[in-house]
């Protein structure tokens, strides 16, 4: 199993100031890391370079800086926004470009799967067939764009807030998410991201949610918390049985990367000790890989 790390693991500061991209995966190679998570929620943000006409030589330059640095681009991670809510045709017509923009950016990238968020229809109720069937519809034209590209798009489990108004969210349930990745019926190009820190805030149930999840699970997002909000802590900070979770993920043999997403633990670390942050994280991460390591290997003597 090999360690790697979403590069917003340093694009964070203590106010609102965000740190480029370049920078991110500058210092996540400083601390160590040779696989990396390329976060293009960056676009979120209206200086992003994606947004601009010659986005595509932003992407090249992501490109040769992996290769200077020796890093290998395995993963990414969609912009997003509520694709059921109410929002203006301009702000759609943007965001949607942006996602189309992403999904062509982790191909070039040699990226296979990318990870993205499915939606709530919020005004259907409990009714979550409806969420089901808006989000095959919405989403089958980014798979068929993925496609295209020869990558995947991993859907993530959700979590449901700890305060009003206390309505389901769908795909907190990993039922739900299986069955919205097996309604595409493309298991080559849609697949799931199972998120732990979003697992914690709905019961905890980390093995048994990887078992559930099974051949599905494509790519995960490793966090902690103390089960009462979507913290993003490094693991150890919070209340997640990393054993537990570790055995999960080798029950079902999986076979992708350890992906950090830990934006808000150092956030306020100054931007010269960032690099620190990674790779403190790094000796973290060696501990849950001998978690996995070890289940593995009970895992081949009872076969």
């Amino acid at each position: 199993m090999i360690l790697s790390t979403s590069t917003n693991i340093v694009a964070f500061s203590g106010g609102r100031e965000r740190y480029p991209m370049l920078f991110c995966i500058e210092e996540a190679a400083k601390a160590g890391y040779t696989h990396l998570d390329i976060n293009f929620c960056e676009c979120m943000n209206p200086n992003s370079r994606m947004r601009d006409d010659d986005w595509m030589d932003y992407v090249e330059e992501l490109k040769t800086k992996g290769k200077e640095l020796g890093v290998t681009y395995t993963q990414s991670h969609l912009p997003y926004y509520d694709i059921f809510g109410e929002n203006s045709p301009e702000k759609i017509k943007l965001m949607e470009e942006l996602i189309r923009r992403s999904i062509i950016a982790s191909s070039i990238l040699g990226i296979r799967w990318t990870v993205t968020h499915p939606g709530t229809v919020y005004s259907a109720g409990p009714d979550m067939s409806v969420s089901l069937e808006k989000n095959v519809e919405y989403y089958s034209r980014h798979v068929e764009t993925a496609r295209e590209w020869g990558i995947g798009i991993a859907l993530e489990n959700d979590f449901e807030y700890k305060g009003e108004p206390y309505q389901h969210i769908y795909c907190s349930n990993v039922y739900e998410l299986s069955s919205l990745v097996d309604a595409f019926g493309d298991s080559e190009h849609v697949g799931a991201c199972y998120d732990f820190g979003h697992g914690n805030l709905t019961g905890g149930f980390h093995r048994q949610n990887l078992n559930i999840l099974g051949h599905r699970l494509k790519a995960v997002h490793v966090q902690d918390n103390k089960g009462l909000s979507d913290e993003h802590l490094l693991p150890f900070h919070g209340n997640i049985d990393w054993k537990d979770a570790m055995a999960g993920l080798a029950d079902i043999g999986y076979q992708g990367d350890l992906t950090y997403e830990i934006q808000n633990w150092g956030r306020f670390y100054p931007k010269e000790l960032k690099h620190m942050v990674a790779k403190y994280s790094i000796e973290v991460g060696k501990v849950l890989i001998s978690y996995f390591d070890e289940a593995m290997k009970k895992r081949e003597e009872k076969s």
